[in-house]
């Protein structure tokens, strides 16, 4: 098989700083990102579309967006400019607003284009979106030569009937450090990583941790966001609250915790990363049947699912792996099996895959119809 000439790709997408909280968005595009940078077959070009939040203005943040786009429209469409394929990485969001002007540049240039959409609420935003956003979305952005959805969900609603190859499953991923050391055969150590909002189930996870026995607790981690605080919140005598990891970070917390909760009921939630991490460091999950959160928690096989908004629920769920090692032992080794299927580098090769499948694609397009041409 002759070797294949290396593709240049133009990926575009949110690079995160160092001095920055990162985002799930910024650290599973870092991931991809890294993964790229290290394939031979590849030429990449990165675009980066971060723009400084802290201390600026709405109007501000506007105006840097903007310039940022139109630096990334003249970058595909110099006449001087070549690239096999270009990345779009970004959330359900930032494709709406701009989608269409990045898969318009492309289609000037004859470029083929795979999107990546961050996140789990596309259909939310679509709903939601004016009649004429709504219309440009589905016959312009929807109609890249790739879009990479999160969830199955996702897929389903926006995959069109007479081309399945358009829209495809591309799951959050995660490297988190597997387990090491000896586990302790009892769940006691419950943990919640993540921000520290009323939506993602922190007062009745505190509520919950009072029905704990003695010996067991709740650690919450995560920073505050948007308006609410932990102060003043009665965390009892069960709960802690760090606003930051240990200088190991969520790997070292994982480490030493039994299982993660993560009592969600967020209108926004995809699949979150923070679950995939915890099931690769061996931890079961107790979470709710939320959104797209039973595609990746699986009932009785590598978690406890519970209704949302239910402190009661959360709590027995809690006390029930407490007080049955077995069925503990049993999630534990099936959240490993499942944390391992997500991880990076099995799902790495498929996107390069993609990659020159499209560019491939061009190419033989572009060579039929200099020969219809001629």
């Amino acid at each position: 098989m002759a070797e294949r000439r290396r593709k240049r790709v133009l990926v575009i997408g949110p690079v995160p700083a160092d001095e920055e909280f990162v985002s799930g968005i910024q650290q599973s595009f870092a991931s991809m990102l890294e993964a790229l940078l290290r394939e031979p077959s590849l030429d990449i070009v990165v675009h980066d579309l971060s723009v400084i939040r802290e201390g600026r203005s709405s109007l501000r943040q506007s105006i840097d967006e903007a310039r940022i786009f139109a630096r990334l429209v003249g970058r595909i469409t110099t006449p001087w400019s070549r690239f096999d394929a270009v990345l779009f990485n970004t959330s359900a969001g930032g494709l709406l607003r701009s989608g269409a002007i990045v898969r318009s540049a492309c289609k000037a240039r004859g470029v083929p284009l795979m999107v990546r959409v961050f996140g789990g609420d596309l259909d939310l935003l679509a709903d939601e979106a004016s009649e004429r956003t709504r219309q440009t979305f589905e016959r312009s952005t929807l109609m890249a030569d790739r879009v990479l959805l999160q969830t199955h969900s996702l897929c389903d609603r926006f995959k069109s009937s007479d081309d399945c190859r358009r829209v495809r499953w591309w799951p959050t991923t995660r490297n988190a450090a597997r387990s090491h050391g000896v586990r302790p055969d009892q769940a006691r150590r419950f943990l919640y990583v993540g921000p520290i909002r009323p939506e993602k189930g922190i007062l009745e996870a505190i509520e919950a941790s009072e029905r704990l026995p003695e010996g067991a607790s709740l650690t919450l981690v995560g920073p505050p966001h948007g308006d609410f605080t932990m102060q003043g919140v009665d965390l009892g005598s069960r709960c802690e609250y760090r606003e930051a990891p240990p200088e190991g970070g969520v790997d070292e917390l994982l480490q030493n915790h039994d299982v993660l909760v993560f009592p969600s009921y967020h209108q926004r939630e995809g699949m979150p990363g923070v679950i995939l991490e915890a099931m690769q460091a061996g931890l079961p999950v107790i979470s709710t049947r939320w959104r797209a959160i039973p595609e990746l928690v699986e009932d009785g096989t590598n978690g406890v699912l519970v209704a949302p908004k239910c402190p009661n629920g959360l709590g027995a769920a809690m006390r029930r792996l407490i007080e049955t090692p077995t069925l503990f032992r049993r999630l534990r080794e099936g959240a490993r099996i499942t944390g391992e299927r997500f991880r990076s580098v099995h799902w790495e090769p498929k996107l390069v895959r993609w990659i020159h499948e499209l560019a491939e694609e061009r190419a033989a397009s572009t060579h039929g119809k200099r020969r219809s041409a001629s």
